[in-house]
């Protein structure tokens, strides 16, 4: 009796511990605007709380479905959080978007495509092809990871290009490297080879480069189809560096690729994200990395159940 009664008890305060996440990401729901409400209202999605996020970006769609590129945020979500044909009138709206060749959100259009696994190319071959040799090359790497979706046939050679965009960028190229790595640890299904060479590029990157925390993350989360060896370890632990990162976006990365591969032995650091107790100066990125730290705890639970 005495161990069952131990058993309810660790139970008890596990499901406590969830309920405190799914709680903290219900307020940034209702409290914040626009992106760190977007994340919020996804991480509510991907981790099986889908309670009240559609009626909630309904009425943010009522209100600000004409904002850009906020709209993008909205529609994304609506997206997700529908089936069927009203999913399919979300995702129009999207592909309209990136479609317009004048659009102002276009970057943020292509951007949700690639997370939602579309690629618009049959819509416009030409503007499409065009789009992939913009000189805006946010918009241009983005529209190389929607075409990862056009056809299994050119995965391989999309996963290919992606890699040899960070592998050849100039040093001062940070989104050449920044965009790419983290597609990568999107889509993984690197080769060993690859795998070894995206590795060494995360290594060498500077300490102080924004990119960083992609190459590490990228790398980290690639590991895995390989096994877990000394070499992911020690990425793992470069990377773990980052939880009380000056730069909310390297916490945020930290935060997500614990989501997908991190263990219990992270929840300690993701609960001391989760408290703020290094706070960054300003409020919403700290409400967002709040709610990112809520998802990964959330996620490994599951995991670990």
């Amino acid at each position: 009796m005495l161990f069952s009664y131990e058993s309810n008890s660790q139970s008890l305060q596990a499901t406590r511990s969830e309920e405190q996440c799914v709680e903290v990401l219900h307020k940034v729901l209702r409290e914040q605007k626009e992106w760190v409400k977007v994340h919020a209202a996804e991480f509510l999605l991907w981790s099986g709380h889908s309670a009240g996020v559609k009626e909630a970006y309904e009425a943010e769609e009522r209100l600000y479905g004409t904002q850009l590129p906020y709209r993008i945020g909205i529609w994304r979500v609506l997206a997700q959080a529908s089936v069927g044909e009203e999913r399919d009138r979300w995702i129009k709206k999207i592909k309209a978007a990136f479609l317009n060749p004048d659009g102002a959100d276009r970057l943020h259009a292509s951007e949700t495509l690639a997370k939602l696994k579309i690629c618009p190319y049959d819509e416009n071959p030409s503007l499409f092809e065009t789009t992939l040799a913009s000189t805006s090359k946010p918009l241009a790497m983005y529209t190389l990871w929607d075409a990862f979706y056009h056809s299994a046939a050119k995965e391989s050679e999309i996963r290919t290009k992606l890699l040899a965009t960070l592998q050849n960028a100039a040093p001062e190229d940070i989104v050449a490297r920044s965009i790419p790595a983290y597609a990568l640890r999107q889509l993984g299904g690197l080769s060993v080879s690859e795998w070894q060479i995206l590795a060494s590029r995360a290594f060498a990157e500077p300490m102080d480069s924004p990119a960083r925390t992609n190459l590490l993350s990228s790398a980290w989360a690639n590991s895995f189809r390989e096994g877990y060896d000394a070499l992911g370890k020690k990425l793992k632990a470069e990377l773990l560096k980052y939880s009380q990162s000056p730069r909310k976006g390297e916490r945020f990365e930290l935060a997500m690729v614990l989501a997908d591969k991190g263990n219990l032995e992270d929840l300690g650091l993701l609960n001391a994200m989760l408290k703020a107790e290094n706070p960054l100066p300003s409020e919403a990125d700290n409400e967002d990395i709040k709610a990112a730290a809520a998802y990964a705890i959330l996620k490994i639970k599951q995991r670990n159940r």
